[in-house]
């Protein structure tokens, strides 16, 4: 029988996915619930065990720095004693244990776990010794240290010196800092050598005798987590240094953790049973809220089957009424684009006018000087070639200056390589007779020589209006001393262009005004508020660069980034 999907699906009511797909989600967000709930108490449970393990660190450091003060404190009141100087001197062995005897009586009734008092020469050979027998291994040294002694047993050794007469040596069995732990801490501890031969050195207390056994039957190391008993433990170490051996040495702390581990599975209870409660009282309010929100429903429905028949209409009208407005802007655009050509070849045929002016003026003056020598009939051969072909050289430059404007103002087809230097040269090459006529200083500042890769025309059409408008305003404005500055220069990786005026500044507020269109800060006789627009369209949509405006002390400051 072949199972389908879409039929199951039509003959599922609404309520009965909605109440699959919230019981989903509510089961989801409880596993999540009981997840947190159960790593946060967790992570409160091992970060009081690693703080746990830091205090017992502290008391085993806090115990050995004691003790090793305590001990030098009694060792220098022992060998400041009567005699003992001068006995340790002559290595007067019976002396030294006879003014010692009282002492170490006193020092052993203060510390069961006192071994033995020693007494060495100078050079480090044993005088004479109070309790147990030292053993062989052990001789005085710069620091105290940890021996582990023949009987395989690990002892602290306290050396203090004698204004090198000898030297007086203090041995302390190591369960002494057992017994530290255990009294402030109120933990069982072990010491424990890599070697599982040695034997394990304990307090030998009855509490700890199932621990003991444990530790004796471990072969390998000791597990970070363990069962006995019923119990759990975890391990805690601390290595011991300075220690004299062929092995190395740890204490080993077992923490009872059962009831961290017992918290963490209340936990995990507490979260199912919260979260059993939560979802029956949802199953409840969905089951009476369902019915209201079907009626809702079927009102929506109705109402959405009215909006849906207007929808498609809508959608035509607002589709149509886009289009429209996307066919104004790009005839907008071209009105702008054909007004800024008008603009600009009023400008060109301006400055052909200017470039033409000294030409036609030399022409008249060959015209003139041809006549003159005719009246007078001393127009020779000689002189009539020589004024004819300076006449040809005027009537050449009028005809390059021609072409260069025509080649100015085509446009490029396709992005090159080219220089900014060269462009800018070549524009203001076309309004200089302009600039001259006005007395317009132009101080030019190239310091590093780079290339664009660009539209070399249009670059030099935004240049050129850029140029014209501070020609203009600056005859405008009267200025005296007028100037224009043009700066290139490297910007963060950008080729950066600069061009300045004293003019004053632009009068607007804000000043990104002057790139809209119609906008100009001209006469209205001169000014059209397109050129700057278009200049601002050909930087930064045809050449992904930056154009801005900021006025300085001077006047204004346009600055281009490629």
């Amino acid at each position: 029988m072949k199972f389908n999907i879409d039929k199951l699906q039509k003959n599922t009511s609404t309520k009965t996915k909605t109440t699959v797909l919230v019981i989903g989600m509510f089961f989801v967000l409880s596993l999540f619930f009981v997840y947190m709930q159960y790593a946060t108490t967790k992570e409160f449970i091992q970060e009081s065990q690693k703080a746990y393990e830091k205090k017992l660190n502290s008391i085993f450091e806090e115990s050995i720095i004691r003790v090793e003060k305590f001990y030098h404190n009694r060792g220098l009141a022992n060998l400041n004693s009567y005699g003992i100087q001068e006995a340790l001197s002559n290595q007067d062995k019976n002396k030294l244990y006879a003014l010692s005897k009282n002492r170490w009586k006193i020092l052993r009734n203060e510390n069961r776990f006192l071994k033995s008092m020693i007494f060495f020469d100078k050079d480090k050979n044993l005088l004479t010794y109070l309790g147990e027998s030292p053993a062989n291994n052990i001789t005085p040294s710069n620091n105290s240290l940890f021996i582990d002694t023949s009987n395989n047993h690990l002892n602290y050794i306290i050396t203090i010196s004698s204004k090198n007469n000898g030297y007086l040596v203090f041995m302390i069995d190591s369960i002494y800092f057992l017994s530290e732990i255990y009294e402030l801490a109120n933990i069982e501890s072990y010491i424990v050598s890599n070697d599982k031969t040695k034997p394990i050195i304990s307090l030998k207390n009855s509490k700890g005798l199932s621990l003991t056994n444990y530790l004796t039957k471990q072969k390998n190391e000791v597990p970070k987590l363990f069962n006995l008993d019923s119990n759990i433990f975890t391990t805690h170490h601390i290595k011991i240094n300075n220690v004299v051996s062929d092995n190395s040495f740890e204490i080993l702390f077992f923490q009872d953790i059962t009831s961290g581990q017992q918290r963490l599975s209340n936990t995990v209870l507490k979260s199912f049973f919260l979260i059993s409660i939560l979802g029956t009282i949802a199953l409840i309010v969905m089951h009476y809220g369902f019915k209201v929100l079907i009626v809702r429903l079927e009102e929506s429905q109705e109402e959405l089957s009215s909006l849906n028949k207007n929808l498609e209409k809508r959608v035509e009208e607002e589709v149509a009424l886009k289009t429209k407005k996307e066919k104004e802007a790009k005839e907008k655009e071209r009105i702008l684009v054909h007004q800024s050509k008008l603009a600009s070849m009023g400008e060109m045929i301006g400055s052909i006018a200017h470039q033409w002016r000294q030409p036609l003026t030399q022409l008249s003056s060959i015209l003139v000087f041809i006549e003159l020598l005719y009246e007078k009939n001393k127009l020779t051969k000689e002189e009539l070639r020589g004024s004819i072909q300076e006449a040809e050289e005027q009537i050449k430059f009028m005809s390059k200056t021609i072409d260069d404007f025509r080649n100015f103002f085509k446009p490029d087809k396709e992005k090159k390589v080219f220089s900014p230097k060269q462009s800018i040269e070549k524009s203001l090459s076309l309004i200089s007779s302009s600039l001259e006529n006005h007395k317009i200083k132009v101080a030019i500042d190239f310091k590093n020589e780079f290339t664009i890769n660009g539209y070399e025309n249009e670059f030099s059409q935004v240049i050129l209006n850029i140029l014209s408008n501070a020609k203009d305003i600056l005859i405008e404005e009267k200025i005296k001393n007028p100037q224009i500055t043009i700066k290139v220069d490297k910007y963060k990786n950008k080729s950066q262009i600069q061009i300045c005026d004293n003019a004053g500044g632009i009068k607007l507020s804000p000043l990104e005004k002057v790139f809209e269109p119609y906008v100009s800060t001209k006469h209205a006789s001169t000014g059209t508020g397109i050129g700057l627009y278009m200049s601002k369209n050909i930087i930064e949509k045809s050449m992904n660069g930056s154009l801005s405006v900021h006025n300085n002390e001077k006047g204004a400051c346009f600055t281009i980034l490629l």
